[in-house]
């Protein structure tokens, strides 16, 4: 009988003894076993272009306020380099160039005025990735800087008579954006084995991204030179409060 629960414990301790062997050959084989993780980029450049709805809140000039103003529509095109924060956040530095577009006012009467604007912008944007490492991530965004707007000369014209000229003039003004759209990332990445002993592969995501996005701008004021011929100085008209409705595509490029 003693013999016989000798023989029992003595088989449960080899079973034991066989179960953690085989464990410790499991756990030991899964250190050598490929470790996926994600491999982020760290820095991006990207170029965008876009439409814009020009508005401005105000057109004055010295000689009579005009009651009504309309800007055209234009376009946009520029370029920038960034930075991946993690959890989310990036933050570039962007350059663009802006198209001229048409400024024409009319006050009282028959009174009219017409010059052309053209702007371009410096901003520093920071953004939220609601998906980032995913495929298609949507994303909010908030930018600061300055614009730089050069008013051409024209003209000042009541009852259908050159009424005055005024020169060009250039000026910087305090800048701002809003921002919402989404990313999708165009080519799909891969793995390469980055470890000395390659027991860590690392998934990279794709460095291609196309950007689709709406932005509202604040570009501050801007304003043309003095009227010609005056005794005294006299400026000429002066847009304030200038914003725009935009859609954007662009193309942001990952570097690993």
């Amino acid at each position: 009988m003693v013999a016989s629960h000798r023989s029992i414990i003595a088989g449960a301790v080899l079973l034991v003894a066989n179960a953690v062997g085989a464990n410790a050959d499991y756990y030991g084989g899964m250190k050598d076993m490929p470790v996926a993780t994600v491999q982020p980029a760290s820095w991006y450049v990207r170029g965008d272009t876009g439409y814009s709805w020009m508005d401005a809140g105000e057109l004055s000039g010295a000689i009579t306020p005009f009651g009504s103003r309309s800007l055209d529509h234009n376009w946009a095109i520029g370029g920038g380099i960034g930075y991946y924060f993690g959890r989310g956040i990036r933050g570039d530095v962007t350059y663009e160039w802006r198209a001229s577009a048409d400024v024409r006012g009319t006050g009282p009467g028959t009174v009219s005025t017409q010059f052309d604007l053209q702007s371009s912008l410096l901003l520093a944007n920071l953004y939220y990735d609601f998906r980032p490492y995913e495929r298609f991530t949507p994303y909010v965004g908030i930018g600061l800087g300055a614009a730089h707007h050069r008013a051409g000369g024209g003209t000042i014209q009541a009852c259908g008579g050159l009424c005055a000229n005024f020169g060009d003039d250039s000026n910087w003004s305090a800048a701002g954006a809003l921002m919402a759209g989404f990313s999708f990332r165009i080519d799909r990445g891969g793995h390469a084995p980055v470890s000395i002993k390659d027991t860590a592969v690392y998934t990279e995501p794709g460095r291609l991204h196309l950007d689709v996005g709406y932005r509202f701008l604040y570009l501050g004021d801007a304003h043309t030179g003095n009227l010609i011929g005056t005794t005294f100085a006299t400026p000429g008209p002066r847009l304030d409060d200038i914003t725009a409705h935009e859609i954007r595509v662009g193309l942001r490029w990952d570097i690993r």
